[in-house]
């Protein structure tokens, strides 16, 4: 009977480690050959340098092993016999997107954020296999964007809105605690929630400087029995103050009066702080509602994870059968608000939600940078915040969201102008993802991968991720 038992036990162990083997597998077009040229002269560019005011025509880049060596224009650089050049035929060269608030559950997740331009991204809300993944995308295993990524969500045990894929604390020692488990399993960055109590936020922010870890997240509003001001979080820190919509929802009571607008635009400036407005996935919410849900079927949807879609199944019926028009007005006013931030001065940054609320990778990017034009800036400025403004945001000046000597070598090319009309960033031509050159056959397929999430991995993970957090 032992004998039976050790065998019965030895088969569920191989029938274990088989269903993972091929729950890790990925789509052929998601795997680098590791042969390639990392290094390249790309010629005959127009290029869209972030930082400067105008294009340069007959431009080139030159790229040594996944790093940017020299950006000019006129005559070529000497270029070394084993360096492929690539002719850009007067395209639009410009740095990769940094979408600064995105939830990945599947590797394809990436894939249809790269496909799009995104080489950059932020998750927010760690799950075990964020950081090993990140390793794996710099070693050059997969392609996907850089990936940073917070330690799971930090909320109050009880708070409103929480959910089971929150991290629950009760009081400043759990937190405490918390934050300084997440920093031991190798997190660096953490995402605060909405109704941590006025001690547990105390505490996450005194054990986040004393570890040097950086926080972000929604306007902390403390419990109902002792809120916390607004001032708090504005005073706290933050990398990224969190959602236009948030902010609105706590600062001014969700009350549209003009003067307020403008007293919340002026306090905000005066902190210095970053806000990260993601407008896109309240359009999206807005969207459900005025479509009487046929807004969840859309074609972008097919990169959306189902198993994601089933657990926020409940939320779209409701959605679908709410019967005001009040979040069509409220989605204005979102955007009329992060109008009025930029205009006082606030730093704006691209982040999306991407990953939940029907919203998904890649294309939400592009949305929400059209939102942010919408609301008043310009399309240099709506670059400026997916590149530049998201780089200081993550710490990587100088890194990422660049052309200049130095840099990442994370580019794309455009077949027509972005700062004339910032819709030309749908359609991509070339993305260079750290010296990694993607013709579009290779973004198609790159798309194609992203329309396939696994059910099972992402299973795997939230069951994970449930006993970790427990």
């Amino acid at each position: 009977m032992h004998r039976l038992f050790m065998a019965l036990g030895l088969l569920l162990a191989i029938a274990a480690a088989s269903i993972l083997a091929w729950a890790q597998h990925l789509p052929g077009a998601m795997r680098p050959d590791r042969d390639a040229s990392r290094s390249y002269l790309i010629a005959n560019a127009t290029l869209l340098d972030p930082a400067s005011e105008a294009l340069q025509a007959n431009g080139h880049v030159l790229v040594i092993d996944g790093r940017i060596t020299r950006v000019g224009t006129g005559a070529l650089p000497a270029r070394p016999e084993d360096v492929p050049l690539i002719d850009a035929e007067g395209q639009v060269l410009m740095p990769g997107l940094i979408d600064v608030h995105v939830h990945v559950f599947d590797e394809t997740e990436l894939a249809a954020g790269l496909a799009q331009g995104v080489t950059t991204v932020r998750n927010m809300g760690g799950f075990p296999f964020h950081l090993p993944l990140a390793r794996r995308i710099e070693r050059g295993e997969i392609y996907g964007p850089r990936l940073l990524t917070t330690g799971p969500i930090l909320n109050e045990v009880g708070g409103r809105n929480g959910n089971a894929l929150h991290e629950a604390v009760d009081g400043a020692d759990e937190a405490r605690a918390s934050v300084r488990r997440q920093y031991a399993a190798g997190f660096r960055h953490l995402k605060l929630y909405s109704n941590l109590s006025r001690e547990s936020f105390a505490a996450i922010r005194e054990e986040a400087a004393v570890l040097g870890m950086t926080m972000s997240g929604h306007p902390v509003e403390g419990t109902e029995a002792d809120p916390v001001d607004f001032a708090a979080s504005l005073e706290a820190g933050f990398r990224t103050l969190e959602h236009t919509e948030s902010i609105v929802w706590y600062a001014l009571n969700d009350q549209t009066d003009p003067d307020g607008v403008r007293r919340l635009a002026e306090q905000v400036a005066a902190s210095g702080t970053m806000i990260d407005p993601t407008l896109v996935v309240h359009e999206n919410l807005a969207r459900i509602v005025e479509t009487g849900g046929a807004h969840i079927t859309r074609p972008a949807m097919a990169s959306y994870n189902p198993v994601i879609a089933g657990y926020e199944q409940e939320n779209f019926n409701r959605w679908a059968r709410y019967p005001h028009d009040d979040r069509t007005r409220m989605q204005a006013f979102y955007v009329a608000v992060t109008g009025a931030l930029h205009e006082a001065g606030v730093p704006l940054t691209v982040g999306t939600d991407s990953g939940v609320m029907v919203t998904p990778h890649g294309v939400s990017t592009v949305r929400e940078m059209e939102i942010l034009v919408d609301a008043g800036l310009t399309p240099l400025e709506s670059i400026r915040s997916a590149t530049l403004n998201g780089a200081e945001a993550l710490g990587l000046v100088g890194e990422v969201g660049c052309l200049a000597s130095g840099c990442a070598a994370d580019l794309i090319l455009l077949a027509g102008d972005p700062t004339q009309d910032i819709s030309h960033l749908y359609d991509i031509d070339a993305v260079m993802r750290d010296g990694r050159w993607l013709d579009s056959d290779a973004l198609a397929a790159l798309e194609e991968a992203g329309h396939h999430p696994s059910s099972l991995r992402t299973w795997w993970r939230l069951g994970r991720h449930t006993q970790a957090i427990r």
